[in-house]
């Protein structure tokens, strides 16, 4: 299955403008000036929103755990090129990194990182309910996102790198994962973390886009920019980190990595940023997996509903079947697939 074939990324969509005219400006931006029009798309895909001082504020309700601002290394990808002059590395650079701990301190270590625009606090339902059942557990706030500081780009520019980058540097800095969490792009850059060799007994991905140059594609589609656009879009992208998109499509990764973790794939059926074929593929490429798809919870809802809180630490908690056939199940009346 290629990147054309299932439309998924670090996805923005609901945040992307998709007015008549953006579309009639990006229309006219492929036609005449695709250069220029590449250089708009990129800061709509690549500076993240704020979450609504509501919604931060709910998840606070219930209380916060200790919050700690950690120190970690990052690239240097600032500017232009990921390089210097003469086209050396430049020097990492420092970057704070707000994490939140809940639950007993000498309980195993469960790591939750959130999605693009999203913030640690949209994890608390699960996090709490993972440390009343004994669990260390790490909330990450990602780079440019929550209460951290800017990232690999600086401020205000991100992208899907500074999340796995950072989730492995906050693992080795307070320990080895029991299990690793992620919502959305989150979920993405927590396979991608396993796949590079951070060990971890349990892996559990809701929402989860597997494929970032697919997204280019989805982008297009939502502000009416072509080919001519989009191509020049992955260059910007792949000049600034010197990494190209493709090799971070996760069921290419998957052939022959027995290595892996079990896994649990959480996903909504109507889900409108991460569509649930890309729920599904990662469920069907990933070694052991077992995947859960709900009904009408969309693509954040999904965090704070009962049922799926309940699923992901049950399989946190409990003995896991280890015969990598996927099982069939219900929340909210959804059938899960195989």
């Amino acid at each position: 299955m290629t990147s054309s074939d299932v439309k998924s990324t670090t996805v923005r969509t609901k945040n992307a403008p998709g007015d008549t005219k953006t579309r009639a400006l990006f229309g006219m931006l492929e036609r005449l000036a695709p250069a220029i029009g590449a250089r708009v798309a990129w800061n709509i895909w690549s500076i993240p929103t704020r979450p609504h001082a509501q919604a931060v504020a709910r998840s606070r309700e219930g209380g916060m755990g200790e919050v700690r601002t950690l120190r970690i290394e990052l690239p240097d990808w600032s500017g232009r090129r990921p390089t210097g002059r003469g086209g050396k590395p430049k020097p990492p650079q420092s970057v704070e990194i707000a994490v939140e701990l809940l639950g007993p301190q000498d309980g195993p270590l469960v790591y939750l990182l959130h999605g693009w625009g999203g913030w640690r606090g949209q994890f608390a339902p699960i996090g709490r309910r993972l440390a009343a059942s004994g669990y260390r557990v790490v909330l990450i706030d990602a780079p440019n996102h929550g209460d951290s500081g800017p990232g690999a780009l600086g401020s205000p520019h991100g992208l899907l790198p500074d999340f796995n980058l950072t989730l492995a540097a906050v693992v080795r800095e307070l320990g080895p994962a029991y299990a690793i969490v992620g919502h959305s792009l989150g979920a993405a850059c927590s396979a991608l973390v396993l796949l590079d060799g951070v060990k971890a007994e349990k892996a559990a991905f809701i929402a989860p886009p597997i494929d970032p140059v697919a997204y280019t594609r989805i982008l297009g589609e939502v502000v009416g920019y072509g080919e001519r656009i989009r191509t020049r879009l992955v260059r910007i992208a792949e000049r600034r980190i010197g990494i190209e998109l493709a090799t971070l499509a996760l069921p290419a990764q998957l052939a022959d990595r027995a290595d892996l973790p079990p896994a649990l794939v959480v996903h909504d059926t109507h889900d409108p940023v991460v569509p649930v074929v890309t729920g599904r593929t990662l469920a069907a490429t990933w070694p052991v997996a077992d995947i859960i798809e709900t009904t009408d919870l969309g693509h954040n809802k999904i965090l704070r509903e009962e049922a799926v809180i309940a699923a992901v630490v049950e399989f946190i908690d409990g003995d896991t079947d280890a015969n990598g056939d996927p099982r069939r199940g219900r929340v909210n009346g959804a059938s899960v697939a195989g």
